[in-house]
């Protein structure tokens, strides 16, 4: 027999088998850098902004 589990899209809810709702999950996991980054203790690295001074546009 196929169990069923709800999977929200944004607000909107979606009936998948479960085991493609925990694959979905797991999935959502991996790509979660900040879940990772946290589980291994490490912090991001801020961004540098670009000076534009060294940039000319012709227009």
């Amino acid at each position: 027999m196929v169990s069923y589990k709800w999977l929200f899209v944004g607000e909107i809810p979606l009936l998948y088998e479960k085991r493609r709702v925990a694959k979905q999950l797991k999935i959502e996991v991996w790509l979660d850098l900040a879940w990772i980054l946290q589980n291994l203790g490490l912090k991001q690295l801020k961004k540098k902004k670009c000076s534009s001074r060294g940039l000319s546009y012709l227009v």
